[in-house]
């Protein structure tokens, strides 16, 4: 058994069970989602490396802070919660999700004025771990449909 706090914490879930590298990895995964989820983002910090790279085309973020930021832009501007749909460990210590979020329109964000109209979009979102903690992500989110949903003019 490994003696990070994520596999410990993953067993005591399991009544004591040990898990394998790729079920504590899961549930690292399955973890952060309940802390977007619950807008703890300051309990991201252990779940996340110092050196966390991200690899999104949609924003530039150099660090975990920028990623906290923007993730209570959006909690407080579209009220959503996401939902992972499908999570799958990968080889290297990865783990490949696919995120339904679902969510509220209720302050001005991407330049738009709230709406109040439900909104959906999906990601497919893959995650570097390593001594149980984020050390980088990968992101291909339906960022287009979102805007579209919001009502900002697409080229």
């Amino acid at each position: 058994m490994q003696t990070n706090g994520v596999t410990a914490n993953a067993a005591a879930i399991h009544g004591g069970n040990s898990l394998s590298s790729d079920q504590a990895n899961v549930e690292l995964i399955h973890r952060l989602n309940e802390v977007v989820n619950e807008r703890r983002y300051d309990d991201m910090d252990a779940l996340f490396a110092p050196s966390f790279v991200d690899n999104n085309p949609a924003w530039s973020v150099q660090n975990l802070a920028e990623l906290k930021a923007i993730l209570g832009a959006a909690h407080s501007a579209l009220a959503f919660t996401s939902h992972h749909d499908l999570i799958y460990p990968a080889a290297d210590g990865k783990v490949v999700i696919h995120i339904t979020f679902t969510g509220r329109h209720v302050e001005p964000f991407l330049g738009q004025e709230p709406t109040g109209r439900t909104i959906t979009w999906t990601s497919i979102e893959v995650y570097r771990i390593e001594d149980g903690r984020i050390v980088e992500r990968w992101v291909q989110a339906d960022t287009a449909g979102l805007m579209a949903q919001l009502g900002v003019q697409l080229p």
